[in-house]
């Protein structure tokens, strides 16, 4: 697994409309070069944070990136409108929890959360983790927020081959 984190292919658009297919086939390019040389048994990720993706979801597409992470807690599910009027076949993990707050989420909280995702993503495309990096949190809450995050998985897993 490579992750490129944060590409920033919405933070970077021009300001003229005018410029934007440019752009963003020059984005799709640079992320592609980059990620071109690994074997085919190497997934590719990439993370979003707070992007409005309508303007962006085809150059997310042509990333041909084999799992996309978003910011999803702090957007309250409002980033996955993009999935149901664009699709997107590939893996996606939308965040299960806001890593700005210290508050550490419930195993129940994120396994509502979990659910309510499939409404817009199937399970076996699904991915259960956090919104960012946890680099602003202190290592207790970190622990026990990823315990919580991992019994997540572990029982969608479970649920998901029964």
């Amino acid at each position: 697994v490579i992750q490129v984190d944060e590409p920033a292919i919405r933070e970077g658009l021009p300001l003229r409309k005018a410029d934007y297919a440019a752009y963003l086939e020059w984005s799709v390019d640079v992320f592609r070069l980059a990620t071109t040389g690994v074997t085919n048994q190497t997934q590719i990720h990439t993370h979003f944070c707070y992007s409005d993706f309508n303007e962006i979801f085809t150059a997310i597409q042509n990333l041909d990136a084999d799992v996309i992470t978003i910011e999803n807690s702090k957007s309250d599910l409002k980033l996955l409108g993009a999935l149901e009027t664009h699709g997107y076949a590939a893996e996606i993990g939308p965040g299960l929890y806001d890593i700005h707050s210290p508050r550490v989420p419930s195993v129940e909280e994120m396994t509502a959360r979990f659910a309510a995702l499939q409404k817009y993503i199937p399970a076996e495309n699904l991915w259960a983790n956090p919104d960012c990096g946890l680099k602003t949190r202190g290592w207790p809450e970190v622990k026990e927020s990823l315990e919580n995050l991992v019994a997540v998985a572990v029982n969608a897993r479970r649920q998901h081959q029964a």
